[in-house]
């Protein structure tokens, strides 16, 4: 109760009393809630308790069952599943049943842990696993449960090569349960991807899943209603059913679900087609990039934290002044300011090597922020993809036109059934439950970590920085540890590399451009004096398996260089280290020339640095380290109000466009 309610107000019937007795009831409502979660919680942790102790005591039985009996248990759950569905009484045998099928096809008994992540998610529910705790195997449990009882399932994750891995890792025990399973990956084509959506389970990167979803909103545009679509199945009518490429969002298992549901949900998703573009558009573009060129950065223009560019007095006036001789759209502000904006943020906002590359062939590949993956097919809209080429000499692509558009919290939110399962929620867990009205529950260690938190040293140039990682590289390295380097972006994982190549220290890099040699670069990573430097990427789905020889040396290290936009995604490069009861440790070693500090920093904080700088005064660390976690947090709050605007905007497009019967 707080300081102010368990006070009585100094005389009855004055204006306090009533501000009292509101407060005081606000506090005895948040006290009775906390009260009520905990017992809630204490009960479902006796539940689930009861749960696995009764899978373990059934799966003890059915390791002595002959292969044919266990077929014929197999088909009971079948039966049972699909008459009663799924219950308590129902998972108990199918998790016992999967259980043992996993054990004597891929060598692997799930555990306690496991069992209660994939209770949580047929709850409908995230489950909050720690990184390296089986979160693939974890989740054959309940797709299997599900597909089984005859549900279609979906299992999501980040990109093509984790949905790959992880479906060939379990395609065995899926074969064993008499399921079919397929993986969606880009250069499927059309008719290959209808019949994976078919099958029993289906593993796709949620982007591929999404535009999917959008080219079956274009081909059922023309069908607005529910009742039309029915009475054309009805009629035996399916031409139009035929081209359509899933069969319904039924049942959908997200892994890494915060860098799906939170981190990639700031922009919506987008289909486009070809628009015309001549000479005539490339001409505009061109004057507007010329335009934008005469602008200086904090006089004529100023770009915000949400990298949004805004136009001073000054920067209107040399606007006016350079369109003066210009005829066309230049003489209507509503058309060349968004035009000039745009070219601004093409020169100062986007930038070679952290927000795309350009690859073999001269074109310019987007990169994905969160995974540091090229996004291949994908382009910016509004010309943006158009002045970058320009401004990088590449030759111009045609722009789209857009066809179809969702939001990630739009779309996830259709599917009957959505859980997930990730190594960091915590910090996020309200939005989830505020958004997709998913409830968090976090899964004990199956062991005790042993990860030490080494130390975290802040410098004030980014130069000082890099010297100080190479140093201490070069001394883990004669201890004979495995070192992880993480950045935050390929430019700095490629200046890191540089450095260390000129101390003659062997190393492999992990960006972008090489996304194709990722598992070979990961699967030697673990080894003594290994040493590899990574983008983000790092931090999501790969599995470093170390050597004795490195774990009798401390396991691995990683050093984090950068601190990314959230303290969710530290968490998930830390989470590499010290997994499953292995040794390891985590060092920072930041500067205040980091991106995120030149980003988010006020103009106080600025003047603070810039003086510290010439006085040669060090900061202690755990200052800098403050001003580096204010930072973060600052961007954080930012890209949270940008999600929830876009919430706002897809919502109130829907109802706008509600008379035509979209039912999205």
């Amino acid at each position: 109760m707080s300081e102010y309610a368990s006070k009585q107000p100094v005389i009855a019937g004055l204006r306090n009393e009533y501000k009292w007795q509101e407060s005081n009831r606000l506090d005895t409502f948040l006290k009775k809630s906390k009260e009520l979660a905990k017992k809630l919680s204490n009960k479902l942790l006796r539940r689930n308790e009861r749960i696995v102790n009764a899978i373990f005591k059934r799966s003890g039985e059915l390791e002595r069952y002959t292969a044919e009996e266990l077929e014929q248990a197999l088909l009971n759950v079948r039966q049972t599943l699909r008459l009663e569905g799924i219950g308590t009484a129902t998972i108990i045998e199918a998790f016992s049943v999967i259980r043992e099928v996993s054990g004597r096809v891929l060598g692997m008994r799930h555990h306690h842990t496991q069992i209660r992540a994939s209770l949580a998610m047929l709850r409908g529910g995230i489950a909050e696993m720690a990184t390296g705790e089986g979160k693939t195997l974890a989740a054959t449990l309940a797709a299997a449960t599900a597909a089984i009882a005859g549900i279609p399932v979906h299992v999501v994750t980040i990109n093509d090569y984790l949905a790959e891995r992880d479906c060939e890792e379990m395609l065995p025990l899926y074969e064993a349960l008499g399921l079919s399973v397929g993986v969606i990956v880009h250069e499927k084509e059309l008719q290959e991807r209808r019949q994976i959506y078919a099958c029993d389970i289906c593993y796709c990167s949620n982007k591929e899943l999404t535009f999917d979803f959008l080219k079956d909103s274009l081909v059922l545009a023309h069908r607005k209603t529910t009742r039309i679509q029915q009475a054309s199945l009805l009629t035996g009518d399916s031409s139009w059913s035929d081209n359509l490429l899933l069969r319904g969002l039924h049942f959908a298992i997200v892994d890494e679900a915060d860098s799906v549901f939170i981190d990639e949900a700031r922009t919506p998703l987008i289909i486009s087609g070809q628009e015309k573009f001549g000479q005539r558009e490339e001409l505009l573009l061109e004057t507007a990039m010329d335009i934008a060129r005469k602008y200086e950065k904090e006089i004529h223009f100023k770009q915000d934290e949400n990298s949004q560019v805004h136009l001073t007095a000054a920067g209107h006036t040399l606007l006016v002044e350079c369109c003066e001789p210009l005829d066309g759209l230049w003489n209507s502000s509503f058309y060349r300011e968004p035009l000039v904006k745009q070219a601004l943020a093409a020169l100062h906002v986007y930038h070679l090597d952290r927000d795309y590359i350009i690859d073999e062939e001269g074109a310019v590949q987007i990169v994905d922020l969160y995974t540091g993956r090229v996004m291949p097919g994908r382009s910016w809209g509004q010309g943006l993809q158009q002045m970058i080429e320009m401004k990088e000499k590449c030759e111009l692509t045609k722009p789209r036109e857009t066809n179809a558009e969702i939001s990630y919290q739009n779309f996830f939110r259709k599917y009957h059934h959505l859980c997930g399962m990730t190594g960091t929620v915590r910090e996020v867990a309200g939005e989830l439950l505020d958004v997709y009205r998913l409830r968090s529950e976090t899964v004990p260690l199956l062991k005790k970590s042993l990860r030490r938190k080494a130390f975290c040293e802040v410098y004030l140039t980014e130069q000082e920085k890099w010297k100080r990682v190479a140093e201490l590289t070069h001394e883990l390295v004669a201890q004979g540890q495995a070192i992880l380097i993480g950045t935050n972006s390929v430019a700095s994982s490629e200046a890191i590399s540089n450095i260390l190549a000129s101390e003659s220290i062997e190393h492999k890099i992990l960006n972008a451009r090489q996304d194709k040699e990722e598992a070979e670069i990961v699967s030697v990573a673990g080894h003594s004096g290994a040493v590899m430097v990574a983008t983000s990427m790092a931090g999501r789905g790969t599995d470093i398996k170390l050597t004795e020889e490195t774990r009798a040396s401390g396991g691995l290290h990683v050093i984090i260089t950068e601190l990314q936009d959230a303290a969710r995604i530290d968490r998930q490069l830390a989470g590499r280290s010290a997994r499953q009861g292995d040794p390891g440790s985590v060092s920072e070693i930041l500067s205040f020339e980091d991106q995120l500090v030149k980003r988010m920093a006020g103009p106080l904080l600025r003047r603070l640095i810039k003086a510290i700088s010439t006085t040669g005064i060090k900061l202690p660390n755990r200052l800098g380290y403050r001003i580096q976690l204010s930072c973060q947090n600052k961007l954080s709050r930012s890209h949270y109000k940008q999600r929830m605007q876009l919430i706002k905007v897809d919502t109130q497009r829907q109802r706008t466009l509600a008379f035509t019967g979209d039912k999205k």
